[in-house]
């Protein structure tokens, strides 16, 4: 009895270690002390892209059991300036368990971003919807690359509005 009794106050420990919230933003908030704000995110690969203050952070999340947890422990996050027109990030990444991801932003209060276009070298387009002026997606099958050689095989970047107006150029 004193055994079973153990292995119940032993899962109850590591239960209330890994408490799930209600909310992504919820689990998200929970590794910061400054509030983030939930920009976008990729259910399918459990992937999500905040702000905290000026950094832009992606970060893999888990969804089980109705509950999000988020540790910050496979997440990227910089910030990004320009001298010329809009701030816009182009990053690639590789996270355990997803694979390679493409992510990026422009910085905008004045324009919305309708969608993405990444040119490669080789020709090809990506097209991504955006959300709330940023972007998340897989490498494209046809990138057979490292994400450390992915910026020597894209040729430019685009963020395009509504009406298919250009808000910023990545090269």
């Amino acid at each position: 009895m004193k055994d079973i009794s153990i292995v119940i106050i032993i899962l109850f420990i590591l239960t209330g270690c890994n408490k799930g919230y209600e909310s992504l933003e919820e689990a998200v908030q929970s590794q910061w002390k400054t509030p983030i704000e939930i920009l976008n995110h990729d259910q399918d690969n459990q992937l999500v892209y905040y702000l905290d203050q000026n950094q832009h952070i992606l970060g893999v999340y888990e969804y089980e059991n109705d509950e999000y947890s988020y540790d910050n422990q496979q997440s990227v996050g910089m910030t990004f300036e320009s001298d010329r027109g809009l701030p816009f990030l182009v990053s690639a990444n590789h996270f355990e368990g997803v694979g390679n991801i493409i992510h990026g932003a422009i910085r905008t209060d004045e324009h919305e971003v309708e969608k993405f276009v990444i040119q490669y070298k080789n020709g090809k387009t990506l097209e991504i919807k955006a959300n709330n002026n940023t972007f998340i997606a897989e490498f494209p099958s046809y990138l057979t690359i490292s994400v450390e050689e992915f910026f020597t095989e894209i040729d430019n970047a685009i963020g395009y509005d509504e009406k298919g107006e250009i808000v910023e150029s990545w090269q």
